[in-house]
């Protein structure tokens, strides 16, 4: 059980990594494919779509490893701390925002432009959101 709980660690980790990765190439093309005109967003939106698919390839993988460690390495979570709480509630509010700005990412692409507000809004939200994640796992944790 240790082999696939450790297993399963390393594929958290990684979708961590994919999810953050993602997440910081979308800050960076995000603000360019939202200030672009129009007619010029077509050179950004394969970059886009790549670095958001693979954010979100880290968030589904994150979503489905932490309840298998969780439940595989400490049978639930009815004896983890407070932190533990906190943390559930933050990825509450990440799966929100990253559903928030993906919508936004569609109206964008659509050619409404408060998809790109929406965007610019969410973007940050999600990163401050994650790092607050990341925290509290710390706390939980160890």
């Amino acid at each position: 059980m240790v082999i696939i709980v450790n297993l399963l660690l390393w594929l958290h980790l990684v979708a961590l990594a994919l999810g953050i990765g993602g997440g910081l190439g979308m800050s960076q093309i995000g603000p360019r494919l939202v200030g672009a005109a129009p007619d010029e967003r077509g050179a950004w939106w394969p970059m886009a779509t790549i670095f958001a698919r693979v954010a979100g390839v880290g968030l589904v993988l994150l979503l489905i490893t932490g309840p298998l460690m969780l439940w595989l390495k400490f049978d639930g979570f009815g004896g983890l701390n407070g932190w533990f709480q906190v943390k559930l509630a933050l990825v509450a509010v990440a799966i929100v925002t990253v559903g928030l700005s993906e919508w936004g990412f569609a109206r964008l692409r659509r050619g409404d432009e408060g998809g790109g507000r929406l965007m610019s809004v969410t973007g940050p939200l999600t990163t401050l959101t994650v790092l607050a994640i990341v925290l509290a796992a710390v706390f939980t944790f160890n």
